[in-house]
């Protein structure tokens, strides 16, 4: 049986979430990014890295890109989780952001959306996002797309758009 590990960052909970989920389905040992080193990776098979989304950055990723070269003989799955629907640009958008060009080849990377807390946000994630729904807000209506007007709409309000049923995908490429 493939011995499989699931690492996660998350700031406000979507993440962890997931990661959770994952690992439950998987038969998977769970660990935080930050509590775990690199050679303890290398006695699993594959390595599920979950981790936020934050202005095209996936939080806590550095972690893998400074070790990759220890565990770049593993399967490694990336799961990026955010509040767009756009998956094809987010997911191009991600792997341009993050990946090195030697990891593009060989990651499998997944999106998930996640959720918005603005009372969990500390001040700099909360102006940052006043400012992008400010900019938003600007535009005229016929030029924003049902992703924009539904940030828009869910400024201020905490929503969660997890999904448990949408890690299947993730599990299978586990499996596989």
């Amino acid at each position: 049986m493939k011995k499989v590990a699931v690492v996660y960052k998350s700031k406000y909970g979507s993440t962890e979430k997931y990661a959770k989920w994952i690992a439950e389905d998987a038969r998977a040992d769970l660990f935080k990014a930050n509590e775990i080193k690199a050679d303890r990776l290398k006695e699993y098979d594959t390595i599920v890295y979950c981790g936020g989304l934050y202005a095209g950055g996936l939080l806590g990723f550095s972690f893998i890109k400074k070790i990759y070269h220890k565990i770049c003989d593993k399967k490694l799955i990336i799961v990026a989780v955010g509040a767009t629907l756009k998956k094809g640009e987010a997911i191009e958008e991600v792997k341009n952001h993050n990946l090195t060009g030697e990891m593009k080849g060989k990651v499998q990377l997944f999106l998930l959306r996640g959720g918005l807390n603005y009372k969990k946000m500390n001040v700099i994630d909360r102006f940052l996002m006043f400012l992008l729904i400010k900019s938003l807000k600007a535009k005229k209506n016929k030029e924003l797309d049902e992703d924009t007007k539904g940030m828009i709409a869910t400024y201020g309000k905490v929503v969660d758009f997890t999904n448990k049923n949408s890690i299947s995908p993730i599990i299978k490429e586990i499996n596989n």
